[in-house]
Protein backbone atom coordinates (compact mmCIF):
# COMPACT_ATOMS: atom_id res chain seq x y z
CA UNK A 1 0.00 0.00 0.00
CA UNK A 2 1.09 3.56 -0.49
CA UNK A 3 1.93 4.62 3.05
CA UNK A 4 2.53 8.24 2.12
CA UNK A 5 -0.99 8.62 0.81
CA UNK A 6 -2.32 6.68 3.79
CA UNK A 7 -0.59 9.03 6.15
CA UNK A 8 -2.06 12.14 4.47
CA UNK A 9 -5.52 10.75 3.67
CA UNK A 10 -8.39 12.56 5.42
CA UNK A 11 -9.87 10.73 8.38
CA UNK A 12 -12.99 8.66 7.83
CA UNK A 13 -15.94 10.98 8.61
CA UNK A 14 -17.86 7.96 9.94
CA UNK A 15 -15.12 6.94 12.39
CA UNK A 16 -16.96 7.94 15.59
CA UNK A 17 -20.09 6.11 14.46
CA UNK A 18 -17.91 3.10 13.64
CA UNK A 19 -16.50 3.30 17.17
CA UNK A 20 -20.05 3.17 18.50
CA UNK A 21 -20.83 0.04 16.48
CA UNK A 22 -17.72 -1.92 17.43
CA UNK A 23 -17.93 -0.76 21.06
CA UNK A 24 -21.48 -2.09 21.25
CA UNK A 25 -20.22 -5.42 19.89
CA UNK A 26 -17.47 -5.52 22.54
CA UNK A 27 -20.03 -4.53 25.18
CA UNK A 28 -22.17 -7.57 24.31
CA UNK A 29 -19.14 -9.86 24.56
CA UNK A 30 -18.11 -8.38 27.92
CA UNK A 31 -21.63 -8.73 29.34
CA UNK A 32 -21.95 -12.30 28.11
CA UNK A 33 -18.68 -13.20 29.83
CA UNK A 34 -19.95 -12.06 33.24
CA UNK A 35 -23.73 -12.58 33.18
CA UNK A 36 -23.29 -16.37 33.50
CA UNK A 37 -21.71 -15.92 36.93
CA UNK A 38 -25.08 -15.13 38.56
CA UNK A 39 -27.34 -17.64 36.77
CA UNK A 40 -25.80 -20.90 38.04
CA UNK A 41 -28.53 -21.98 40.48
CA UNK A 42 -31.30 -21.19 37.96
CA UNK A 43 -29.56 -23.23 35.25
CA UNK A 44 -29.29 -26.20 37.59
CA UNK A 45 -32.99 -25.99 38.43
CA UNK A 46 -34.21 -25.36 34.87
CA UNK A 47 -32.34 -27.94 32.82
CA UNK A 48 -30.79 -30.20 35.46
CA UNK A 49 -27.27 -28.91 34.90
CA UNK A 50 -24.64 -30.89 36.82
CA UNK A 51 -21.96 -29.17 38.91
CA UNK A 52 -19.35 -30.05 36.29
CA UNK A 53 -21.66 -28.83 33.53
CA UNK A 54 -22.16 -25.56 35.37
CA UNK A 55 -18.41 -24.96 35.43
CA UNK A 56 -18.17 -25.73 31.71
CA UNK A 57 -20.88 -23.20 30.84
CA UNK A 58 -18.14 -20.64 31.46
CA UNK A 59 -15.08 -22.80 30.69
CA UNK A 60 -16.10 -23.90 27.18
CA UNK A 61 -16.69 -20.29 26.22
CA UNK A 62 -13.34 -19.11 27.61
CA UNK A 63 -11.54 -22.10 26.12
CA UNK A 64 -12.64 -21.52 22.53
CA UNK A 65 -12.62 -17.73 22.80
CA UNK A 66 -9.01 -17.66 24.03
CA UNK A 67 -7.79 -20.58 21.93
CA UNK A 68 -9.02 -19.30 18.57
CA UNK A 69 -8.20 -15.60 18.92
CA UNK A 70 -4.92 -15.73 16.98
CA UNK A 71 -6.60 -17.52 14.11
CA UNK A 72 -9.46 -15.00 14.18
CA UNK A 73 -7.04 -12.08 14.14
CA UNK A 74 -5.08 -13.46 11.22
CA UNK A 75 -8.27 -14.10 9.26
CA UNK A 76 -9.21 -10.46 9.80
CA UNK A 77 -5.91 -9.40 8.21
CA UNK A 78 -6.12 -11.83 5.29
CA UNK A 79 -9.84 -12.15 4.51
CA UNK A 80 -10.98 -8.69 5.54
CA UNK A 81 -11.91 -7.07 8.85
CA UNK A 82 -15.55 -6.32 8.04
CA UNK A 83 -16.11 -9.81 6.64
CA UNK A 84 -14.70 -11.49 9.77
CA UNK A 85 -16.53 -9.00 12.02
CA UNK A 86 -19.90 -9.82 10.43
CA UNK A 87 -19.22 -13.57 10.34
CA UNK A 88 -18.26 -13.62 14.03
CA UNK A 89 -21.24 -11.44 14.93
CA UNK A 90 -23.64 -13.68 13.01
CA UNK A 91 -22.36 -16.86 14.69
CA UNK A 92 -22.40 -15.24 18.14
CA UNK A 93 -25.97 -13.98 17.67
CA UNK A 94 -27.32 -17.31 16.40
CA UNK A 95 -25.52 -19.16 19.20
CA UNK A 96 -27.12 -16.80 21.73
CA UNK A 97 -30.54 -17.71 20.33
CA UNK A 98 -29.61 -21.39 20.66
CA UNK A 99 -28.42 -20.96 24.25
CA UNK A 100 -31.75 -19.41 25.20
CA UNK A 101 -33.63 -22.28 23.56
CA UNK A 102 -31.48 -24.99 25.17
CA UNK A 103 -33.37 -27.62 27.17
CA UNK A 104 -30.43 -29.89 28.04
CA UNK A 105 -26.87 -29.66 29.26
CA UNK A 106 -25.40 -30.75 25.92
CA UNK A 107 -27.46 -28.20 23.96
CA UNK A 108 -26.43 -25.35 26.25
CA UNK A 109 -22.74 -26.28 26.15
CA UNK A 110 -22.84 -26.55 22.36
CA UNK A 111 -24.37 -23.09 22.09
CA UNK A 112 -21.80 -21.65 24.50
CA UNK A 113 -19.00 -23.23 22.44
CA UNK A 114 -20.35 -21.57 19.28
CA UNK A 115 -20.58 -18.26 21.17
CA UNK A 116 -16.89 -18.60 22.04
CA UNK A 117 -15.95 -19.27 18.41
CA UNK A 118 -17.97 -16.27 17.25
CA UNK A 119 -16.38 -14.03 19.88
CA UNK A 120 -12.90 -15.21 18.82
CA UNK A 121 -13.58 -13.76 15.36
CA UNK A 122 -15.59 -10.73 16.44
CA UNK A 123 -13.29 -9.34 19.13
CA UNK A 124 -9.96 -9.05 17.24
CA UNK A 125 -11.76 -7.84 14.11
CA UNK A 126 -13.40 -5.08 16.18
CA UNK A 127 -10.14 -3.91 17.71
CA UNK A 128 -8.28 -3.99 14.38
CA UNK A 129 -11.05 -1.89 12.78
CA UNK A 130 -10.59 0.65 15.57
CA UNK A 131 -6.83 0.73 14.94
CA UNK A 132 -7.23 1.39 11.22
CA UNK A 133 -10.06 3.97 11.32
CA UNK A 134 -8.25 6.12 13.92
CA UNK A 135 -4.76 6.80 12.49
CA UNK A 136 -4.45 10.06 14.46
CA UNK A 137 -2.72 9.43 17.79
CA UNK A 138 -4.83 11.73 19.97
CA UNK A 139 -8.10 10.53 18.48
CA UNK A 140 -7.03 6.93 18.87
CA UNK A 141 -6.28 7.52 22.56
CA UNK A 142 -9.83 8.85 22.99
CA UNK A 143 -11.23 5.88 21.09
CA UNK A 144 -9.32 3.46 23.29
CA UNK A 145 -10.70 5.32 26.30
CA UNK A 146 -14.18 4.43 25.14
CA UNK A 147 -13.06 0.89 24.31
CA UNK A 148 -11.51 0.27 27.73
CA UNK A 149 -14.50 1.75 29.53
CA UNK A 150 -16.88 -0.45 27.54
CA UNK A 151 -15.05 -3.62 28.59
CA UNK A 152 -15.14 -2.71 32.27
CA UNK A 153 -18.72 -1.42 32.19
CA UNK A 154 -19.85 -4.53 30.34
CA UNK A 155 -18.22 -6.80 32.91
CA UNK A 156 -19.76 -4.92 35.84
CA UNK A 157 -23.19 -4.33 34.29
CA UNK A 158 -23.28 -7.99 33.30
CA UNK A 159 -23.75 -8.90 36.95
CA UNK A 160 -26.47 -6.25 37.42
CA UNK A 161 -28.27 -7.15 34.20
CA UNK A 162 -27.82 -10.85 34.92
CA UNK A 163 -29.28 -10.51 38.39
CA UNK A 164 -32.33 -8.63 37.10
CA UNK A 165 -32.97 -10.92 34.13
CA UNK A 166 -32.29 -14.18 35.97
CA UNK A 167 -34.91 -13.26 38.56
CA UNK A 168 -37.44 -13.21 35.71
CA UNK A 169 -36.22 -15.80 33.16
CA UNK A 170 -32.61 -16.87 32.64
CA UNK A 171 -33.21 -17.47 28.90
CA UNK A 172 -33.52 -13.76 28.23
CA UNK A 173 -29.93 -13.28 29.40
CA UNK A 174 -29.02 -14.94 26.08
CA UNK A 175 -31.97 -13.86 23.94
CA UNK A 176 -31.26 -10.18 24.54
CA UNK A 177 -28.16 -10.60 22.35
CA UNK A 178 -30.32 -11.35 19.29
CA UNK A 179 -31.93 -7.93 18.68
CA UNK A 180 -28.71 -6.19 19.73
CA UNK A 181 -26.75 -8.37 17.28
CA UNK A 182 -29.12 -7.46 14.44
CA UNK A 183 -28.74 -3.76 15.29
CA UNK A 184 -24.93 -4.07 15.28
CA UNK A 185 -25.01 -5.90 11.92
CA UNK A 186 -27.11 -3.15 10.32
CA UNK A 187 -24.74 -0.50 11.65
CA UNK A 188 -21.67 -2.44 10.51
CA UNK A 189 -22.94 -2.88 6.95
CA UNK A 190 -23.87 0.80 6.71
CA UNK A 191 -20.83 2.35 8.38
CA UNK A 192 -17.76 0.09 8.32
CA UNK A 193 -15.94 0.58 5.03
CA UNK A 194 -12.42 -0.48 5.96
CA UNK A 195 -10.18 -1.63 3.07
CA UNK A 196 -10.41 -5.28 2.11
CA UNK A 197 -7.27 -7.21 1.11
CA UNK A 198 -6.60 -7.31 -2.62
CA UNK A 199 -3.97 -8.88 -4.79
CA UNK A 200 -2.39 -12.30 -4.44
CA UNK A 201 -3.40 -14.13 -1.28
CA UNK A 202 -0.49 -15.39 0.83
CA UNK A 203 -0.08 -19.18 1.09
CA UNK A 204 -2.01 -20.73 3.96
CA UNK A 205 0.11 -21.32 7.06
CA UNK A 206 -1.70 -24.55 7.94
CA UNK A 207 1.05 -25.87 10.22
CA UNK A 208 1.17 -22.57 12.10
CA UNK A 209 -2.62 -22.51 12.46
CA UNK A 210 -2.74 -26.08 13.80
CA UNK A 211 0.13 -25.69 16.29
CA UNK A 212 -0.94 -22.22 17.52
CA UNK A 213 -4.62 -23.06 17.88
CA UNK A 214 -3.94 -26.47 19.44
CA UNK A 215 -1.36 -25.01 21.80
CA UNK A 216 -3.62 -22.18 22.95
CA UNK A 217 -6.63 -24.47 23.33
CA UNK A 218 -4.67 -26.89 25.51
CA UNK A 219 -3.06 -24.06 27.47
CA UNK A 220 -6.44 -22.53 28.33
CA UNK A 221 -7.91 -25.99 28.97
CA UNK A 222 -5.14 -26.84 31.43
CA UNK A 223 -5.62 -23.55 33.23
CA UNK A 224 -9.44 -23.58 33.49
CA UNK A 225 -9.60 -27.24 34.60
CA UNK A 226 -6.92 -26.81 37.26
CA UNK A 227 -9.54 -25.35 39.61
CA UNK A 228 -11.65 -28.50 39.15
CA UNK A 229 -8.98 -31.21 39.16
CA UNK A 230 -6.00 -29.49 40.80
CA UNK A 231 -2.61 -28.53 39.40
CA UNK A 232 -1.18 -31.98 40.16
CA UNK A 233 -3.81 -33.88 38.16
CA UNK A 234 -2.59 -35.57 34.98
CA UNK A 235 -5.23 -33.77 32.91
CA UNK A 236 -3.87 -30.42 34.04
CA UNK A 237 -0.13 -30.93 33.72
CA UNK A 238 -0.57 -33.19 30.68
CA UNK A 239 -2.47 -30.44 28.87
CA UNK A 240 0.10 -27.82 29.85
CA UNK A 241 3.04 -29.99 28.72
CA UNK A 242 1.47 -30.74 25.32
CA UNK A 243 0.53 -27.06 25.00
CA UNK A 244 4.16 -26.07 25.61
CA UNK A 245 5.36 -28.55 22.97
CA UNK A 246 2.85 -27.25 20.42
CA UNK A 247 3.66 -23.60 21.11
CA UNK A 248 7.41 -24.24 20.77
CA UNK A 249 6.67 -26.06 17.52
CA UNK A 250 4.60 -23.07 16.44
CA UNK A 251 7.59 -20.76 16.90
CA UNK A 252 9.79 -23.09 14.85
CA UNK A 253 7.16 -23.28 12.10
CA UNK A 254 6.76 -19.51 11.99
CA UNK A 255 10.52 -19.01 11.61
CA UNK A 256 10.38 -20.95 8.34
CA UNK A 257 6.97 -19.88 7.03
CA UNK A 258 6.75 -17.62 3.98
CA UNK A 259 3.45 -16.19 5.25
CA UNK A 260 3.39 -16.78 9.04
CA UNK A 261 0.16 -16.83 11.00
CA UNK A 262 1.87 -14.53 13.53
CA UNK A 263 4.98 -12.72 12.28
CA UNK A 264 7.60 -13.29 14.98
CA UNK A 265 8.86 -9.72 14.49
CA UNK A 266 5.83 -8.63 16.53
CA UNK A 267 7.41 -10.18 19.61
CA UNK A 268 10.50 -8.01 19.09
CA UNK A 269 8.30 -4.96 19.53
CA UNK A 270 8.55 -3.56 23.03
CA UNK A 271 5.10 -2.03 22.68
CA UNK A 272 3.41 -5.31 21.72
CA UNK A 273 5.08 -7.21 24.56
CA UNK A 274 4.34 -4.54 27.17
CA UNK A 275 0.74 -4.13 26.00
CA UNK A 276 0.14 -7.89 25.99
CA UNK A 277 1.62 -8.26 29.48
CA UNK A 278 -0.51 -5.35 30.64
CA UNK A 279 -3.65 -7.04 29.31
CA UNK A 280 -2.67 -10.38 30.88
CA UNK A 281 -1.89 -8.96 34.32
CA UNK A 282 -4.91 -6.64 34.45
CA UNK A 283 -7.25 -9.50 33.54
CA UNK A 284 -5.52 -11.81 36.05
CA UNK A 285 -6.41 -9.30 38.79
CA UNK A 286 -9.79 -8.16 37.47
CA UNK A 287 -11.58 -11.45 36.85
CA UNK A 288 -10.85 -13.12 40.24
CA UNK A 289 -12.39 -10.08 41.95
CA UNK A 290 -15.48 -10.22 39.72
CA UNK A 291 -15.70 -13.99 40.19
CA UNK A 292 -14.91 -14.41 43.92
CA UNK A 293 -16.43 -11.36 45.58
CA UNK A 294 -20.02 -12.55 44.83
CA UNK A 295 -19.26 -15.76 46.76
CA UNK A 296 -18.93 -13.64 49.90
CA UNK A 297 -21.88 -11.40 49.10
CA UNK A 298 -24.27 -14.26 48.36
CA UNK A 299 -22.79 -16.95 50.60
CA UNK A 300 -22.12 -14.90 53.75
CA UNK A 301 -24.11 -11.65 53.46
CA UNK A 302 -27.13 -13.38 51.83
CA UNK A 303 -27.30 -10.90 48.93
CA UNK A 304 -29.68 -11.76 46.10
CA UNK A 305 -28.34 -11.92 42.52
CA UNK A 306 -29.75 -8.45 41.87
CA UNK A 307 -28.23 -7.01 45.07
CA UNK A 308 -24.91 -8.57 44.11
CA UNK A 309 -25.05 -6.89 40.74
CA UNK A 310 -26.00 -3.53 42.21
CA UNK A 311 -23.06 -3.73 44.60
CA UNK A 312 -20.80 -3.35 41.55
CA UNK A 313 -22.49 -0.12 40.54
CA UNK A 314 -19.54 2.08 41.72
CA UNK A 315 -17.34 0.21 39.23
CA UNK A 316 -19.64 1.16 36.36
CA UNK A 317 -19.95 4.75 37.59
CA UNK A 318 -16.17 5.09 37.85
CA UNK A 319 -15.70 3.73 34.35
CA UNK A 320 -18.36 5.96 32.81
CA UNK A 321 -17.23 9.16 34.53
CA UNK A 322 -13.46 8.72 34.58
CA UNK A 323 -12.86 7.09 31.20
CA UNK A 324 -13.40 10.33 29.21
CA UNK A 325 -11.04 12.18 31.56
CA UNK A 326 -8.46 9.40 31.36
CA UNK A 327 -8.54 9.31 27.56
CA UNK A 328 -7.85 13.07 27.54
CA UNK A 329 -5.08 12.84 30.13
CA UNK A 330 -3.21 10.01 28.43
CA UNK A 331 -2.19 12.43 25.68
CA UNK A 332 -0.63 14.71 28.31
CA UNK A 333 0.82 12.34 30.89
CA UNK A 334 1.57 9.32 28.70
CA UNK A 335 0.41 5.72 29.20
CA UNK A 336 3.04 4.79 31.80
CA UNK A 337 1.86 7.19 34.51
CA UNK A 338 -1.78 6.24 34.07
CA UNK A 339 -1.04 2.51 34.08
CA UNK A 340 1.03 2.76 37.27
CA UNK A 341 -1.68 4.86 38.92
CA UNK A 342 -4.20 2.16 38.07
CA UNK A 343 -1.94 -0.52 39.53
CA UNK A 344 -1.70 1.45 42.79
CA UNK A 345 -5.51 1.77 42.95
CA UNK A 346 -5.91 -1.98 42.35
CA UNK A 347 -3.31 -2.65 45.05
CA UNK A 348 -5.34 -0.60 47.54
CA UNK A 349 -8.47 -2.53 46.52
CA UNK A 350 -6.74 -5.90 46.97
CA UNK A 351 -5.29 -4.78 50.32
CA UNK A 352 -8.82 -4.17 51.62
CA UNK A 353 -10.00 -7.51 50.23
CA UNK A 354 -7.28 -9.38 52.13
CA UNK A 355 -8.84 -7.93 55.30
CA UNK A 356 -12.38 -8.91 54.38
CA UNK A 357 -14.56 -9.26 57.50
CA UNK A 358 -16.98 -12.09 58.07
CA UNK A 359 -19.86 -9.61 58.23
CA UNK A 360 -19.79 -6.05 56.97
CA UNK A 361 -22.01 -3.23 55.86
CA UNK A 362 -22.02 -2.01 52.28
CA UNK A 363 -20.86 1.55 53.00
CA UNK A 364 -17.99 0.60 55.28
CA UNK A 365 -16.41 -2.04 53.06
CA UNK A 366 -17.94 -2.77 49.66
CA UNK A 367 -18.23 0.85 48.57
CA UNK A 368 -14.51 1.70 48.98
CA UNK A 369 -13.50 -1.67 47.51
CA UNK A 370 -15.61 -1.29 44.35
CA UNK A 371 -14.73 2.40 43.95
CA UNK A 372 -10.99 1.64 44.04
CA UNK A 373 -11.61 -1.30 41.73
CA UNK A 374 -13.31 0.95 39.18
CA UNK A 375 -10.56 3.58 39.30
CA UNK A 376 -7.90 0.92 38.87
CA UNK A 377 -9.67 -0.62 35.88
CA UNK A 378 -10.02 2.75 34.14
CA UNK A 379 -6.33 3.54 34.49
CA UNK A 380 -5.15 0.05 33.44
CA UNK A 381 -7.63 -0.87 30.69
CA UNK A 382 -7.21 2.33 28.67
CA UNK A 383 -3.41 2.63 28.20
CA UNK A 384 -2.64 -1.05 27.50
CA UNK A 385 -4.26 -1.27 24.03
CA UNK A 386 -2.90 2.17 23.17
CA UNK A 387 0.62 0.92 23.85
CA UNK A 388 0.07 -2.55 22.39
CA UNK A 389 -1.15 -1.27 19.00
CA UNK A 390 1.03 1.84 18.77
CA UNK A 391 3.37 0.26 16.20
CA UNK A 392 0.76 -1.83 14.34
CA UNK A 393 0.56 -1.57 10.57
CA UNK A 394 -2.44 -2.17 8.34
CA UNK A 395 -1.02 -5.59 7.44
CA UNK A 396 -0.83 -6.86 11.04
CA UNK A 397 -3.46 -4.84 12.93
CA UNK A 398 -5.71 -7.88 13.25
CA UNK A 399 -2.92 -10.15 14.45
CA UNK A 400 -1.71 -7.57 16.96
CA UNK A 401 -5.26 -7.10 18.23
CA UNK A 402 -5.65 -10.86 18.58
CA UNK A 403 -2.46 -11.07 20.64
CA UNK A 404 -3.83 -8.46 23.04
CA UNK A 405 -7.21 -10.20 23.25
CA UNK A 406 -5.61 -13.62 23.74
CA UNK A 407 -3.49 -12.18 26.55
CA UNK A 408 -6.67 -10.93 28.23
CA UNK A 409 -8.46 -14.27 28.00
CA UNK A 410 -5.46 -16.31 29.14
CA UNK A 411 -4.77 -13.87 31.98
CA UNK A 412 -8.40 -14.06 33.15
CA UNK A 413 -8.40 -17.87 33.07
CA UNK A 414 -5.04 -18.08 34.83
CA UNK A 415 -5.95 -15.55 37.53
CA UNK A 416 -9.23 -17.30 38.34
CA UNK A 417 -7.60 -20.76 38.34
CA UNK A 418 -4.84 -19.70 40.75
CA UNK A 419 -7.23 -17.81 43.05
CA UNK A 420 -9.79 -20.64 43.15
CA UNK A 421 -7.07 -23.20 43.91
CA UNK A 422 -5.85 -21.15 46.87
CA UNK A 423 -9.45 -20.55 47.99
CA UNK A 424 -10.33 -24.25 47.96
CA UNK A 425 -7.17 -25.32 49.78
CA UNK A 426 -7.42 -22.64 52.46
CA UNK A 427 -11.15 -23.17 53.01
CA UNK A 428 -10.70 -26.95 53.37
CA UNK A 429 -7.89 -26.42 55.89
CA UNK A 430 -10.06 -24.03 57.92
CA UNK A 431 -12.96 -26.49 57.98
CA UNK A 432 -10.60 -29.24 59.10
CA UNK A 433 -9.50 -27.00 61.96
CA UNK A 434 -13.11 -26.63 63.09
CA UNK A 435 -14.03 -23.23 61.60
CA UNK A 436 -17.63 -22.52 60.66
CA UNK A 437 -18.43 -22.52 56.92
CA UNK A 438 -18.70 -18.72 56.78
CA UNK A 439 -15.43 -18.14 58.63
CA UNK A 440 -13.67 -20.77 56.52
CA UNK A 441 -14.92 -19.16 53.30
CA UNK A 442 -13.79 -15.69 54.36
CA UNK A 443 -10.33 -16.92 55.31
CA UNK A 444 -10.13 -18.74 51.98
CA UNK A 445 -11.10 -15.59 50.10
CA UNK A 446 -8.55 -13.53 52.01
CA UNK A 447 -5.81 -15.98 50.98
CA UNK A 448 -7.02 -16.01 47.36
CA UNK A 449 -6.92 -12.22 47.13
CA UNK A 450 -3.49 -12.15 48.77
CA UNK A 451 -2.11 -14.08 45.77
CA UNK A 452 -3.09 -11.18 43.52
CA UNK A 453 -0.20 -9.16 44.94
CA UNK A 454 2.11 -11.29 42.76
CA UNK A 455 0.31 -9.97 39.66
CA UNK A 456 0.39 -6.45 41.11
CA UNK A 457 4.17 -6.60 41.56
CA UNK A 458 4.64 -7.84 38.00
CA UNK A 459 2.31 -5.09 36.79
CA UNK A 460 4.48 -2.42 38.43
CA UNK A 461 7.59 -3.87 36.76
CA UNK A 462 5.83 -3.98 33.40
CA UNK A 463 4.80 -0.35 33.74
CA UNK A 464 8.25 0.83 34.79
CA UNK A 465 10.31 -1.09 32.24
CA UNK A 466 7.85 -2.01 29.46
CA UNK A 467 5.92 1.22 28.91
CA UNK A 468 7.98 3.94 27.29
CA UNK A 469 8.30 7.42 28.67
CA UNK A 470 6.52 10.28 26.97
CA UNK A 471 3.15 10.55 25.30
CA UNK A 472 1.60 9.07 22.20
CA UNK A 473 2.38 11.28 19.22
CA UNK A 474 1.66 11.24 15.52
CA UNK A 475 4.86 10.58 13.57
CA UNK A 476 5.48 12.96 10.71
CA UNK A 477 8.39 11.42 8.88
CA UNK A 478 7.72 7.75 9.25
CA UNK A 479 6.52 5.33 6.64
CA UNK A 480 4.29 3.87 9.30
CA UNK A 481 1.09 5.95 9.38
CA UNK A 482 0.15 4.70 12.83
CA UNK A 483 1.32 6.28 16.08
CA UNK A 484 4.39 5.38 18.07
CA UNK A 485 5.76 6.68 21.35
CA UNK A 486 8.47 9.14 22.26
CA UNK A 487 11.38 9.56 22.56
CA UNK A 488 12.18 6.38 20.58
CA UNK A 489 11.53 6.49 16.82
CA UNK A 490 8.99 4.13 15.31
CA UNK A 491 10.19 0.65 14.51
CA UNK A 492 10.17 0.12 10.74
CA UNK A 493 7.97 -2.86 9.94
CA UNK A 494 8.00 -4.48 6.53
CA UNK A 495 4.99 -6.47 5.28
CA UNK A 496 5.52 -10.20 5.48
CA UNK A 497 3.90 -10.79 2.09
CA UNK A 498 2.90 -8.82 -1.00
CA UNK A 499 -0.68 -9.05 0.31
CA UNK A 500 -2.15 -5.53 0.50
CA UNK A 501 -5.08 -3.71 2.05
CA UNK A 502 -6.18 -1.03 -0.40
CA UNK A 503 -8.59 -0.35 -3.23
CA UNK A 504 -11.56 -2.66 -2.46
CA UNK A 505 -13.87 -1.97 0.43
CA UNK A 506 -15.44 -4.80 2.43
Amino acid sequence: MNTDSAATAPPDPRRWWVLGVISLAQFVIAIDSSVVNVMGPRLQEAIGLSTTGLQWVMNIYVLLFGGLLLLGGRLADVVGRRVVFLAGLGLFTLASLGAGLADSESALLTARALQGIGAAALSPASLSILVTVFPDAKERAKAFGVWGAVIGIGASIGTILGGAIVNADWRWAFWINVPVGVLIAVGAVALIKVPRPTGARPPADLAGAVTATGGLLLLVYGIVTSSEHGWGDWRTYGSLIVAAVLLVSFVLVEQRSAAPLVPLRLFRSRSVVAGSLGEFLTAAMMMPIFFLLPLWMQGVLDYSPLQTGLAYLPVSIALMTLAPVASQMIGKTGPRSMYLLGTVALAACVFLLTRMPVHSGYWSFLLPVTALFGIGLVCCLIPTPVVGTSEATDEDAGTTSALLNASTQIGAAFGIAVAVTVLNNRTAAQVADGATPNVALVHGLQAAFLVLFVFLALSVLNGLFGFRRGVITQPTESADPLPTTEPLPPTPVQPATPHRQNEKVG
